[in-house]
């Protein structure tokens, strides 16, 4: 069975799917699932559909995959190889290396050096102290290199990179409301609390409050988001697999307006059709790309969870099961374990934040 876990929400009936006894029927199956295909022995987490590559995203998934299942030698392995082979001078990671560890892309991702330091901080087992130290290292050169403030606003950028340009760049996905409550906590940076409220105004802003789905990719100008087609080209503004992980940050946020807002997704928009099931959708629903993968499914189930609507979240979790289980993918299995992860709370940012989180996350 797999429920929703938020601060202080009522649930409705929680999703069930006749899939669940299956080998990724529940969050800690698809954990090991996850772990057994694509962690090696000595820490990567492999990419082996999309050239055997090794991407910071995926450390910071395989640590937090890790824990889920319990495994806490694997988490120690994973940040191990990360350390040794993705650490920056400025204390971020490098975002790509190849299977040998060479690097490929020396630039950072933020989303991955944001959840690599949540789940440092969020390790419990042996050399705990050093993992936690590493955690709010990382989390205070996120803030110092990859973030910008104005006023009370806190703002993750997508990267070092992003803070160059005029407006500045950001990747929507990366703002996790819940995930920098539980930094603020962990980390005593009263900043992550300013980061989460500020991700929920400039995603409803981003959204006409929830009447739109979010973009890939926006850019930041006067205390606003607007939705922009990829950097580089290539990619028109689209609700692609970069923004279909927002529904799954929100409806499991800290706070009721962010998860109002992931329900509204659902019923405004994904709820029509199949929409749910599509891999890129424009902002207003219409379809870019047909073919489907984990990731929109988990997400469409997450939204309309938080809308009320178990009937359709159950039976979407079990499409992207069955999804997994015909055409498995890293990213789709890696989604697999952390949306189940998150949607039956063990993978709970906000339950872990809510005792001692600062005040206005």
């Amino acid at each position: 069975m797999v429920t929703i876990a938020g601060c202080g929400s009522s649930p409705s009936t929680p999703p069930s799917t006749s899939h669940a006894s299956d080998a990724v029927g529940t969050s800690t199956a698809a954990a090991r699932h996850f772990l057994d295909d694509y962690v090696s022995a000595d820490g990567r987490v492999i990419r082996h559909d999309q050239g055997g590559d090794i991407v910071s995203e995926g450390q910071a998934y395989g640590m937090l995959v890790a824990e889920i299942a319990g495994r806490p030698g694997t988490v120690r392995a994973i940040w191990a190889w990360t350390r040794a082979h993705l650490s920056r001078a400025d204390g971020l990671l490098q975002s790509q290396a190849d299977g040998a560890g060479s690097i490929e892309n020396p630039q950072p991702a933020a989303d991955a050096d944001v959840l690599a330091a949540y789940a440092l901080l969020r390790y419990r087992g042996a050399g705990a102290g050093a993992l936690h130290r590493a955690g709010r290292a990382l989390a205070g050169a996120v803030l110092g290199h990859e973030s910008v403030s104005t006023g009370s606003a806190v703002v993750i950028a997508a990267g070092p990179w992003a803070l160059a340009s005029r407006p500045v760049t950001v990747d929507p996905s990366y703002l996790m409301p819940g995930v920098f409550a539980a930094l603020a906590r962990d980390t005593g940076d009263a900043r992550w609390a300013r980061a989460a409220a500020t991700a929920v105004r400039l995603v409803r802003g981003l959204t006409e409050d929830g009447r739109l789905l979010p973009a890939d990719w926006a850019t930041l100008d006067a205390g606003h988001l607007t939705a922009v087609p990829k950097p580089g080209g290539g990619v028109p503004v689209q609700y692609g697999l970069d923004a279909q992980r927002l529904p799954l940050w929100f409806a499991t946020a800290c706070t009721a307006p962010a998860r109002d807002l992931a329900g509204r997704w659902w019923t405004d928009v994904l709820a029509h059709g199949d929409r749910a099931a599509k891999l890129a959708l424009t902002p207003r629903g219409a379809t870019v790309t047909g073919t489907t993968n984990p990731l929109p499914l988990l997400a469409a189930a997450a939204a309309a969870h938080a809308a009320g609507d178990g009937s359709a979240a159950a039976s979407l979790l079990g499409r992207a099961r069955a999804q997994a289980r015909a055409t498995p993918t890293y990213y789709g299995d890696a989604w697999l374990a952390l949306a189940s992860s998150l949607l039956d709370g063990a993978l709970g940012p906000c339950r872990e934040a809510a005792a001692g989180a600062p005040s206005g996350t």
